[in-house]
Parts: C-alpha cells; sequence; structure tokens
C-alpha cells in the first residue's frame, strides 16, 4: 500500500447537538535543542484553531471544550504537547469573551471542573513508554541499532523485537493502541454524562499527542494495515472521532469518513 501521511482537514468542526468529537492532533513541530515550538509552527497552530471557530461561529452558546494533552517533556521540561494545545485553549478562551460567551464553555476554565484552569495532563497520551518505564527495552534498542535512529523506529513500530521487549516487560504499537482505546472509552462515558447534564449540546475534546499514538491507531483501527505499512502524521496534524447521539463512533482521515471501533481488551480506569 501506498505510504500515508495524515495532514490536518480533519481538524474542522464535524459534529451537531447532542454529539462529541474527540480530535487527536499531533504536537506542532519543535526546536529539538531547546523543546520550544518554532515560531512558524505556532503560526500555523493560531491559524488552524482560528479556522476551526470561523466554521462554528453560528452555535457558540451550545458548543462547549475540553483540552486534554500528553505530559511528555522534552530534557528542560518543556512540554510540546501541553503548549500545543495551550494555543488553542487561548484562542477559544479569548473569542469566546469576544463574543461575550462565558468561558465557563471551557471545562478546564469551569469552576464547577477540578482542571485548574489549564489544560489536563493525561498518561494516556503520552509517548512510547519505553522512554520512561526504565524497563531497559529503549537501552536494548540503542544498542542494537546504535542510537536512535530510523532502523531503530522500524524496529519499535514494526514490533520486529515483540519477544525481546515483552521480557523486558516494556509496551509496543499494539500496547499503545490499547491505551488509546481505553482513553476513548473513558471519553465515551465522559461524553454520556456530559450530554445528559448539558442537552441539546456539543462537546470538543482537544487532545494534543503524539505520532507514536496516532499512527498505530489509525493503522490498526482504521485503515486495517500492517505495521510494516506507513501512516505518518504531520506535526499540527490529526484525526477526529464522532460520538453521534446513540453512542456511536466515526473517525474521520484526512476528510474521509470510516467507521470506529472503540472495544478495547479490559475495561479502563475511570480517571484520565
Amino acid at each position: 500500500m501506498e505510504d500515508v501521511m495524515i495532514d490536518d482537514s480533519s481538524l474542522v468542526p464535524q459534529l451537531v447537538n447532542d454529539e462529541t468529537q474527540i480530535i487527536f492532533q499531533r504536537h506542532c513541530a519543535y526546536d529539538k535543542e531547546s523543546g520550544t515550538l518554532l515560531d512558524k509552527s505556532v503560526t500555523e497552530q493560531k491559524m488552524l484553531v482560528k479556522n476551526f471557530l470561523n466554521y462554528m461561529s453560528d452555535n457558540l452558546e451550545n458548543t462547549y471544550f475540553l483540552f486534554s494533552a500528553s505530559n511528555t517533556s522534552s530534557s528542560n521540561e518543556f512540554k510540546r504537547c501541553v503548549e500545543t494545545v495551550n494555543i488553542a485553549m487561548d484562542l477559544v478562551k479569548n473569542y469566546y469573551t469576544e463574543n461575550g460567551i462565558s468561558t465557563d464553555h471551557i471545562m478546564n476554565l469551569n469552576d464547577k471542573s477540578n482542571y485548574n484552569s489549564s489544560v489536563h495532563e493525561s498518561r494516556y497520551l503520552t509517548e512510547p513508554r519505553m522512554f520512561t518505564d526504565q524497563s531497559g527495552f529503549l537501552e536494548y534498542l540503542k544498542d542494537k541499532y546504535g542510537g536512535i535512529n530510523l532502523d531503530f523506529w522500524i524496529d519499535f513500530e514494526e514490533d520486529l523485537s515483540k519477544q525481546k521487549r515483552e521480557q523486558f516487560g516494556s509496551e509496543g504499537p499494539d500496547e499503545i493502541v490499547q491505551r488509546s482505546l481505553h482513553y476513548i472509552n473513558i471519553l465515551e462515558r465522559y461524553s454520556e454524562f456530559f450530554h445528559t447534564k448539558y442537552p441539546d449540546s456539543r462537546l470538543i475534546i482537544w487532545n494534543g499527542t503524539h505520532y507514536d499514538l496516532i499512527s498505530p491507531l489509525v493503522k490498526q483501527k482504521v485503515l486495517n494495515l500492517d505495521k510494516s505499512d506507513y501512516v505518518g502524521v504531520k506535526n499540527c496534524g490529526g484525526i477526529s472521532l464522532i460520538i453521534n447521539s446513540d453512542g456511536k463512533i466515526s473517525s474521520n482521515v484526512n476528510g474521509t469518513i470510516y467507521p470506529f471501533d472503540s472495544q478495547c481488551s479490559k475495561r479502563p480506569r475511570q480517571y484520565f
């Protein structure tokens, strides 16, 4: 199959009242040394969010947001996913204020929530846990390929060292997909509760995450591809899931709608 590159074309409002849109957006491009987002990428994110808001300007009073992101940080503690999503939250806050809409419509800023007026940082959205689990698998792959290079990533993404990885007890692409599904299941329950409390509303849950989560999720649960197939994700790009009023989920990848099965291997924890 030809390579697939996921862009930002599905990151537009696609829901009606009593529906929830779940966005999984890859963090914007960042400087590998400082860890900070590149100026060009910040501008790109601002334009994307402004276009998003322009599309939904006719139904602001019934539209609510929740912002969440991976807490993965660089060596200097800069959190690229949090910063990417924070740009979106700030622009939505300003847009609502300018249009006379209460910022309580942003659940992170709602006094009745416990998000402390900031982007919620979720452990479900992190990069591969081999970077933090101290299992030894990261060092094993680095020794095998002489560092973190293309061969390193091919091995990890295709799970070529699965037997060794399992011996180390570290997660691979299959486990990352299950982690993603656990998170989606939690959001399904949150969505059901939300729409019971706020009928005739629209809920947008904007998540900042990594290539390493979006790519295998799309391979396995949307396009039914092999691990050896390449699905890239553009910086600031991503996918959308829509939960309709009947609780059924569809996915949007590059503007094409696909069915989506959110069933996971075991019941997830209640928090995210």
